[in-house]
């Protein structure tokens, strides 16, 4: 059933907002795992929980969406958690036989980024790729939300206040989505993560691992 988000992400808002008044400073928390990035124990927890599906493929669904998304076609969309290196988690998005379309979670710059690399099917970028951006610290240990970056705002203006959000929802599920304030427009598509899938081929533009 599709029933409006905003609720939703108004809360996941105020529970971020929160918690970045709490950083963590007084328990070891933080680590470096490059000797470069540091992350919140909260962002390390989420990085380790979505390492936990690496090279594991799930089948999705539209789980929640306003109007505007409604023409989604979830009839074989799959998550496949393509490729994971020490600051690279690489989830590669195909929709039926579309494979354009590539997550890719880093450690950056003391927080997770999270951009969206869009390629041709000859491995070309797409003019409008590389477009997302940071987790305000810390976060949670089973959601964080990306906020638009200058790049996003750049080549898309009219999403500048875009953020994109990665959710364990449960021991079940895991969640990919966007929300558009300024326009109202949101999507989450949901993955079984129960029960694995035939890992589709490698997305466009990169080798098979």
């Amino acid at each position: 059933m599709v029933r409006p988000l905003f609720a939703f992400f108004i809360s996941s808002l105020l529970i971020i907002s929160c918690e970045q008044q709490e950083l963590d400073s007084t328990d070891g928390g933080e680590r470096s795992t490059t000797g470069t990035v540091s992350l919140s124990s909260e962002q390390l927890a989420f990085w380790d929980n979505i390492r936990e599906h690496c090279g594991k493929a799930y089948q999705g669904i539209l789980g929640d969406a306003t109007e505007y998304y409604l023409p989604f076609d979830d009839s074989n969309v799959i998550l496949h958690v393509f490729n994971c290196e020490e600051d690279l988690t690489h989830l590669a998005l195909h929709i039926s036989d579309n494979r354009s379309r590539n997550l890719l979670l880093t450690q950056s710059e003391g927080t997770l980024r999270l951009k969206h690399d869009h390629r041709y099917e000859d491995g070309r970028e797409e003019d409008i790729t590389q477009y997302g951006g940071d987790a305000p610290q810390p976060g949670l240990a089973h959601r964080q939300i990306f906020h638009a970056d200058e790049h996003t705002a750049n080549i898309l203006p009219l999403r500048f206040d875009n953020f994109w959000f990665l959710d364990i929802m449960d021991e079940s599920t895991l969640a990919y989505g966007v929300h558009w304030p300024k326009q109202g427009h949101s999507i989450r598509i949901e993955f079984d993560t129960t029960e694995e899938v035939e890992a589709p081929p490698a997305p466009w533009g990169y080798d098979s691992e």
